[in-house]
């Protein structure tokens, strides 16, 4: 007997903002290489460099898959459209993941113009302009997967970080504006409280309130008092482009133990 499995055998993907061992990409792409897929290891700072080519030859030692690495700012026109020409260089690209994006801890009315500029041109045009490319210039074949990593506090109130959740809402919007295109699936995952380096940055650079209404959420979660790890992550994004989730799309999908009202 046959046993169903989650395998990606065939597939290629490319997961921006992947370049950081201790990251959510990182763990995507780990997760897809492991089932079989062919990955696009990107990273945006040059210092990030020697942590992007140290997660790409980790994937290909461990798994041997096909890795390549892309450089580049995804909220850049120019950029971009080198990122998906890079891709495409070395293979189709079935699944996109617009993972890449930046966290700050000010509140929405007193975030800069700079601040809010930076903020919405990674977490909003970034996607915007990969999920176009992809799409369009590089002719996503049909099944194809689009998923979004938004987050909980999108669906929240939070008093710290709320320049940070309203950047991170078009995504969560964006997954029913897409046309239905060639099977083309959109989702939208939102992880709740995971132990990232962007998390932690995030924590030690507020004045204590985030840190409390981390602690509240986590207390909160409904699977288990703890919070969430890379893997949960990268095992619902494995799950949602799979072929068995073909009839999943513009779902927001709350990866947070059952936070409640993040659903």
């Amino acid at each position: 007997m046959t046993r169903d499995n989650l395998s990606l055998d065939g597939k290629s993907a490319i997961i921006t903002g992947s370049g950081r061992e201790n990251g959510i990409g990182a763990a995507i792409a780990k997760a897809f290489a492991r089932n079989g897929a062919r990955v696009a290891i990107h990273y945006v700072s040059d210092s990030s460099k020697p942590r992007a080519e140290r997660v790409a030859k980790d994937i290909a030692d461990k798994y041997g898959a096909q890795v390549t690495v892309l450089h580049g700012a995804a909220d850049v026109p120019g950029t971009s459209d080198r990122l998906v020409k890079g891709a495409l260089a070395a293979f189709d690209i079935d699944i996109l993941v617009n993972n890449s994006g930046v966290a700050a801890t000010g509140g929405l009315l007193e975030a800069t113009p700079e601040q809010l500029q930076y903020e919405f041109g990674l977490n909003v045009f970034g996607a915007v302009y990969m999920t176009q490319l992809v799409v369009g210039v590089g002719k996503m074949p049909a099944g194809g997967r689009i998923v979004n990593i938004g987050t909980v506090y999108s669906k929240m109130r939070p008093p710290k970080g709320g320049s940070y959740a309203a950047s991170k809402q078009p995504r969560a919007v964006s997954r029913r504006l897409l046309p239905a295109s060639r099977g083309i699936t959109v989702n939208t995952l939102a992880p709740g409280p995971i132990p990232t380096d962007t998390a932690k940055s995030f924590l030690e650079n507020s004045d204590g309130s985030a840190s409390a209404i981390h602690d509240r959420l986590v207390s909160v979660t409904r699977a288990a008092n703890r919070m969430g790890t890379l893997e949960d992550i990268a095992n619902a994004a494995l799950l949602i482009v799979s072929e068995k989730a073909r009839w999943v799309t513009a779902q927001f999908i709350s990866v947070s133990g059952g936070i409640p009202g993040t659903m």
